[in-house]
């Protein structure tokens, strides 16, 4: 059964935003779903969901071995419910050792990608996890990026590259997948936020959607986060949901450091809209 809905993207380019739209969404409340709502939904990552599945601790295998337990993982899940499972994930789409896709297309719906400007994503990136600028430029640029693993208490997930990640869900064929950006959703919420809802084929109600948008705006988020904390909140980041700006970057990155970004993400820069076609950066 085709009940997965994976919510993609490359670390902090707005994933938990767009949960908590969907979230809303779906709840259909007169008031904002809560923080802890949005926990609740399980990660791709979750090394103890793994673990109770499997009946192995996933940190006693190899990142490349828990790779080839992945699919049949969420096999089960899907088995288990008839209901659409939403699934977060970070992970580039890749093959494990038996070169069989990490996301099965035979339990797969559909994914959502949520892509923002690599150059926003450089400076949120780095507030999240109180890193240099430095630290996370290498990181958008390496083609063999990895994050958490043992120390998280996560999978390993693969990332590669900001560009190859992305390039990795727009060139396979086997699960429909649909890019929003995160510009878009800022400046055109209802457009952006009411395709989604149209290609997960939810019932579009604009009501409702206006809603959905209200009870997730920043400032109610922000003020959630304050009264009761977020556990996806990194323990030595002051707060989860920081700025949200749209070209944040410009108050913190260098000009060599932009260059640097730009240069490397170019042609996928081009392609989503990031520069136009005089070669000109738009935000």
């Amino acid at each position: 059964m085709k009940n997965f809905v994976w919510i993609v993207s490359y670390p902090k380019s707005g994933n938990t935003w767009f949960r908590i739209f969907l979230t809303n969404y779906l709840k259909n409340g007169e008031v904002p779903a809560t923080l802890e709502e949005i926990e609740s939904t399980p990660l791709s990552s979750d090394a103890s969901l793994f673990e109770n599945i499997a009946g192995l601790n996933p940190f006693e295998l190899t990142p490349d071995e828990v790779d080839l337990y992945r699919p049949d993982i969420y096999r089960y899940e899907s088995n288990e419910t008839e209901n659409i499972c939403y699934r977060k994930t970070h992970d580039a789409y890749t093959l494990n050792a038996k070169d069989e896709p990490i996301f099965p297309a035979d339990i797969s719906k559909g994914a959502i990608y949520v892509v923002r400007n690599p150059l926003d994503v450089c400076v949120s990136y780095a507030n999240h996890g109180k890193s240099k600028i430095a630290k996370i430029i290498k990181l958008l640029l390496n083609e063999k990026a990895e994050i958490a693993g043992k120390k998280s208490g996560q999978l390993r997930q693969t990332l590669l590259s900001w560009k190859s990640h992305i390039a990795s869900w727009k060139n396979q064929q086997l699960i429909p997948t649909y890019f929003i950006r995160y510009e878009d959703m800022k400046q055109d919420p209802v457009k952006a936020f009411g395709q989604c809802i149209r290609f997960l084929e939810l019932e579009y109600d604009e009501n409702r959607l206006l809603r959905a948008i209200e009870h997730s705006d920043f400032k109610v988020l922000k003020e959630m986060e304050l009264n009761n904390g977020f556990n996806e909140r990194l323990q030595n980041c002051n707060s989860f949901f920081w700025k949200g700006k749209i070209g944040n970057y410009r108050d913190h990155l260098s000009d060599k450091e932009i260059q640097l970004i730009v240069d490397y993400n170019f042609d996928m820069m081009k392609e989503l809209g990031y520069i136009d076609h005089k070669d000109t950066l738009l935000v």
